[in-house]
């Protein structure tokens, strides 16, 4: 419930994000993508580089605490944003934000050390579902915030709900954490040294990242595809297609948990990520808003179960009392795809067009599938009785 909420103030921001930066002074539609996907690089780039760091002290301090700390950034810094004059104003405190807040690697870390191995997809997965019926209801309650009340109170109210977040967590959620004897703390440079000499995480990592960047990808001009159907209620019905992606990708989330026990892990995530790129190919040819919604939701049956299961891999084959540093590490690789991917999804939308965007995401997904069939294996943790 944390996670939805905190995750739901988030997302009340996104429908409207490149016209909010039209109204700070950018003028074009190419210029809005632009900077939208800066906007997204800066947030990204600073989470790449705090979030091993975050990870490892959530190891020594405990994973609720740290989660706590993201919620307390997350306020400030979204609330802050509120009072921009102008587009630097707002990419600053994108970047702070991303320095300072990371709730998603922190819950799922805080998740994953205390869930038994076999179930440790399922647990992910109704983490994931939090994230994903967030993004069901935070773009649409964002539209229609932004059309009755305007786009600064609707950033105010985003920061405000990650306090709630934070009182929930505090008063409701119960760490069984044990912090390391004196003689038993490691340092950062050596919890990642562990965490990395773990045969394929170097891969998995690597399909954090290329996974996290598909829907990042194409999220900066679904707006202005949007936009090219219809002149009236753009921020609601932008809001109406993250809410179509995400609602499948809600029940997917859990629903993959629950096959993947029975099938396992690995192949799970093969079946997933490739009927995820295959079904991206299509949306480029969608000439309305219904079409959009129905091919995004079927993006979002496969998509959704492609994050809990390379988590649950990522947690099953992390060494014992080191899921803070590993999952910090994967925050690190899905903050990397933030940062490049909105800035690449917006040169591509400038220079091939708007929906350029959707075969070539597709195509990477096709291979990532490839990839993980030739280089991943079940961990053993997982195939034991």
């Amino acid at each position: 419930m944390a996670q939805f909420l905190a995750l739901m103030g988030a997302n009340l921001v996104f429908p409207f994000i490149p016209f909010f930066i039209k109204d700070l002074g950018v003028e074009s539609d190419s210029g809005a993508a632009l900077w939208s996907g800066v906007a997204g690089t800066a947030t990204g780039a600073m989470l790449f580089i705090s979030s091993p760091f975050w990870g490892s002290l959530a190891d020594r301090f405990g994973r609720k605490k740290l989660l706590l700390r993201a919620y307390v950034g997350a306020t400030i810094t979204i609330s802050l944003q509120a009072l921009v004059q102008n587009v630097w104003q707002l990419i600053a405190l994108r970047a702070l934000q991303g320095a300072f807040v990371g709730t998603i690697p922190a819950a799922t870390a805080l998740v994953a050390a205390g869930t038994p191995q076999k179930r440790i997809a399922y647990a992910l997965g109704l983490i994931q579902m939090g994230v994903f019926t967030s993004q069901t209801v935070g773009p649409v309650v964002g539209g229609l915030m932004a059309q009755a009340f305007g786009f600064r109170l609707t950033f105010a109210v985003g920061g405000l709900i990650y306090l709630v977040s934070f009182f929930l967590c505090l008063f409701f959620v119960h760490e069984d954490f044990e912090r390391p004897a004196p003689g038993e703390r490691t340092t950062f440079v050596a919890n990642v040294r562990t965490v990395m000499g773990v045969p394929t995480m170097a891969v998995l990592i690597a399909v954090i990242f290329l996974l996290g960047s598909a829907s990042v990808f194409v999220r900066p001009v679904i707006p202005l595809v949007v936009a090219g159907f219809t002149d009236s209620g753009i921020e609601t019905k932008t809001g109406l297609v993250f809410a179509a992606v995400a609602l499948t990708s809600a029940v997917a989330a859990v629903a993959a948990g629950r096959i993947a026990e029975r099938t396992g892990f690995r192949r799970a995530l093969i079946v997933a990520t490739l009927f995820a790129g295959l079904a991206y190919i299509p949306v480029a040819v969608a000439d309305d808003l219904l079409p959009l919604m129905a091919l995004m939701a079927i993006v979002g049956v496969f998509s959704g179960a492609m994050i809990p299961l390379v988590n649950a891999l990522v947690g099953a084959s992390a060494p014992e009392g080191k899921q803070g540093s590993a999952f910090g590490l994967v925050g690190s690789a899905q903050a990397l795809s933030f940062a490049v991917a909105p800035l690449l999804g917006g040169l591509t939308a400038r220079q091939l067009g708007i929906h350029a965007g959707f075969p070539i995401i597709g195509s990477m997904l096709v291979a990532v599938s490839v990839l993980i069939f030739f280089t991943i294996r079940e961990p053993a943790r997982v195939d034991a009785p």
